[in-house]
């Protein structure tokens, strides 16, 4: 399990509507506190989008029980690779672990984001 100090919150661009399309993405967590899931929220184009892929806790093993970053990749591959998001009004789906994980920019947002505080050089 991750610190929390440790992002589970990100924004991406999905090639949705024959553009980019502007996603946060998100780790939900059960009573258990161990990933659930992870949603996926858009307010750009036309109204809101919001639609989840969900896991159960004995699906996630090794590296992707142990990085929310892993597990939103996978998510937003499998995202990408079934257009989910222009699917959106259909509900929920269930995680698919074979997806390929994306490998376009996730940029971290919330609690532990400090990849945009200014670096302080020490010594001389």
């Amino acid at each position: 399990m991750q610190s929390p100090a440790t992002p589970s919150s990100f924004l991406c661009t999905l090639p949705a509507d024959g553009k980019g399309l502007a996603y946060h993405v998100t780790v939900s967590f059960g009573a258990n506190r161990h990933p659930a899931g992870v949603r996926f929220t858009s307010f750009v184009g036309d109204g809101r989008r919001s639609f989840a892929v969900q896991t159960a806790d004995c699906d996630l093993e090794g590296a992707i029980a142990q990085s929310f970053e892993v597990l939103c990749r996978i998510a937003v591959g499998q995202v990408v690779r079934d257009c989910l998001y222009d699917k959106a009004c259909q509900g929920d789906y269930v995680l698919d672990l074979a997806a390929s994980p994306w490998d376009g920019e996730l940029r971290p947002v919330g609690a532990g984001n400090t990849a945009n505080l200014p670096r302080r050089r020490t010594g001389p």
